[in-house]
């Protein structure tokens, strides 16, 4: 059993596909089948059935493939930590972002993380929280940006800011005041978003689940333009951008806010890449953001 074979089992129970499998590893798809065939025989198991159309992992080849994972993990490991590239901002780094902190800090990062650091490969992943944490879970994602705390002891938070919420009035709606009382708008449509969105629940618990909409959208740019088309309210988080920023009025009272952190799994050791893209996050966020004491954390649910 050799490291490259686990390799092409890793790959192959990824893509469920000889073909596909071999395309992504840059060899011939007989070259594949037989390596596979051998690494079966040498340990006397069936890792996959291939009278499946996409073919399976058995569950055997299941657990297989989970210890083939950690067995690669840690060669990766040894060979970035005793190369120059554990000195070097260089290689892949797969990055989970979701939508609703992608949308506001992503074009403000990329471009100087990208300039600063040409032999850094990032694979950016625009993904949900579920999905983010079952990536990392999986060894899958090198790190994920997403609103917490989360509680799972498996995986380390780093918080980096606090985001206060924001309501978008209508042109309609629109006041002079800095500040308003959320209450005062209750009876109005609230867009919110839908249900593989964690600023969804955040926005809820906001309101103390009266928001009422006939609309749940997947992204912020749906409900801005339903906002500016005098159909309702929105809740956005304070960087988000607007067409109308007289009409995003902060609230009154304690300052609430979502934590947004830079999340890793027990395995990760890519530390000075995760330090690069903290001081870019930070290099964009204004000072009074940065502080947790001033204000009040809204959690998210289980989102499971």
């Amino acid at each position: 059993m050799t490291i490259q074979q686990l390799k092409y089992a890793i790959i192959l129970d990824q893509e469920k596909s000889y073909a596909k499998a071999s395309l992504k590893l840059n060899i011939a798809q007989p070259t594949l089948s037989l390596q596979i065939q051998k690494l079966e025989q040498e340990l006397k198991i069936k890792i996959f059935d291939r009278a499946k159309n996409p073919i399976e992992t058995t569950s055997l080849g299941l657990e297989f493939i989970r210890q083939a994972k950690n067995v690669q993990n840690e060669m990766d490991k040894l060979e970035f930590l005793f190369s120059d590239s554990s000195k070097k901002i260089k290689g892949e780094f797969k990055f989970g972002i979701i939508p609703t902190v992608a949308s506001s800090i992503l074009v403000k990062i990329l471009p100087n993380l990208t300039k600063k650091y040409p032999d850094l490969i990032l694979k950016i992943y625009e993904i949900s929280t579920k999905e983010i944490i079952e990536l990392l879970n999986k060894n899958e994602l090198d790190m994920g940006l997403l609103a917490t705390p989360l509680g799972f002891s498996k995986l380390k938070e780093t918080p980096i800011y606090y985001e206060p919420f924001t309501v978008y009035l209508s042109p309609k709606l629109n006041s002079s005041k800095k500040e308003i009382n959320l209450e005062d708008y209750l009876e109005n449509e609230i867009f919110i978003l839908g249900e593989e969105h964690c600023f969804r629940n955040q926005s809820l618990k906001l309101c103390k689940n009266k928001a009422v909409s006939r609309i749940e959208s997947g992204s912020f740019d749906t409900i801005k333009k339903l906002v500016d088309s005098n159909l309702g309210i929105a809740i956005l988080p304070k960087f988000e951008d607007v067409n109308d920023s007289s009409r995003k009025k902060n609230l009154k009272g304690y300052l609430h806010a979502r934590e947004i952190s830079l999340i890793t799994n027990q395995n990760f050791y890519k530390n000075h890449i995760l330090k690069a893209i903290q001081q870019e996050i930070i290099s964009v966020i204004p000072k009074e953001f940065l502080d947790k004491k001033k204000f009040k954390i809204i959690g998210i649910d289980e989102i499971f």
